[in-house]
């Protein structure tokens, strides 16, 4: 009698489980066709801005790039000034300072493909007409495009205090060819220790890979198409799922990308530079990351491209918004 309620006990607790999974699956479903941005994209202001901000940040990369090919994006140029003629005649009038950022990086873009001695006339119409369909005929000319840095400012910045160390911190698309020493990445990797985790369980792990074995993870990635050669460090970031219970089914992503940002933070305090590459992908392509030692358990949360700064580089500005668009103060 009593094996066969244990039995029974566990039959209960398995088919709770699978309950809870299925309703959290399930829920994530919903809301997911519902808001997610590659639904009804252009019928929603917001998703129509962030879409927008995401292909306007291909062309600052493109830009950032150490030898950007001459005449590269203009497909992306042309893609990103039509939708900003079709978000005039639907959301302009809710909120027109959304159009300053994306027309200020066509414009850089326009005089960079310029000076290189590649016209593009096409495009440069384009823009003249968006620009003359605001108010007055202008826009706010803010920063954007690239910026020249040097590692001399970054080394002087990124350690004397915490305000310095976040506002000296670039996404970096090239590095020197030395690979990061073992002792660098473990005193990072250390220092990342001091991430706060659900109950302290400390549920992330990393995979370093050095050299060749860098440059295939980040082939495989698909986001740094030209430059991942340039990349001879990359650490892969990840959860174990083994560290969290039925009602922290999401609890993961949230205590490994505390981490992962912690060791970007750690790298870059070190003068080691660094490039964030997502790993938000369907499940069909992250399977394959088991070809690099990746277990199943090991849900995958970033890849960190990581290397010593080149005396002189390019970084994308990557204008951020105002606190005011992404705060709400809740007051009794």
């Amino acid at each position: 009698m009593g094996q066969l309620r244990e039995t029974v006990r566990r039959v209960k607790a398995k088919i709770k489980l699978t309950k809870t999974f299925v309703v959290e699956a399930y829920h994530f479903f919903k809301v997911t066709m519902k808001y997610n941005a590659s639904v009804n994209t252009d019928n929603d202001i917001e998703k129509m801005q962030y879409t927008m901000l995401r292909e306007n940040h291909t062309i600052e990369k493109g830009l950032s790039m150490r030898n950007p090919k001459k005449g590269f994006g203009q497909q992306k140029a042309i893609n990103l000034l039509d939708r900003l003629n079709k978000y005039m005649t639907i959301y302009y009038e809710q909120d027109p300072s959304f159009m300053d950022y994306p027309l200020s990086t066509i414009s850089n873009y326009i005089q960079y493909t310029k000076s290189n001695g590649v016209e593009i006339p096409a495009i440069e119409t384009k823009f003249h007409k968006v620009v003359l369909r605001l108010k007055d005929g202008k826009y706010n000319c803010i920063p954007s495009g690239i910026v020249p840095e040097t590692k001399a400012h970054i080394l002087d910045k990124c350690n004397s205090d915490f305000e310095s160390l976040l506002y000296s911190r670039h996404s970096l698309r090239y590095f020197t060819n030395e690979v990061v020493s073992k002792n660098d990445i473990e005193k990072a990797l250390t220092l990342a220790q001091r991430t706060p985790s659900a109950c302290n369980r400390q549920g992330w792990r990393t995979h370093v890979y050095l050299n060749e074995k860098s440059h295939e993870l980040l082939e495989w990635q698909g986001g740094c198409h030209g430059f991942e050669h340039d990349i001879h460090t990359a650490i892969l970031v990840t959860a174990n799922l083994k560290a969290f219970l039925s009602y922290e089914v999401f609890q993961a992503y949230v205590d490994g990308g505390l981490y992962a940002m912690n060791l970007i933070n750690a790298l870059h305090s070190m003068g080691v530079g660094t490039i964030p590459l997502s790993l938000a992908f369907q499940t069909s392509k992250l399977q394959k990351l088991q070809a690099f030692g990746i277990p199943e358990n090991e849900v995958p949360i970033l890849i960190i491209g990581a290397g010593y700064l080149p005396d002189n580089f390019n970084v994308a500005v990557s204008d951020r918004k105002s606190i005011e668009k992404t705060t709400t103060f809740h007051q009794l």
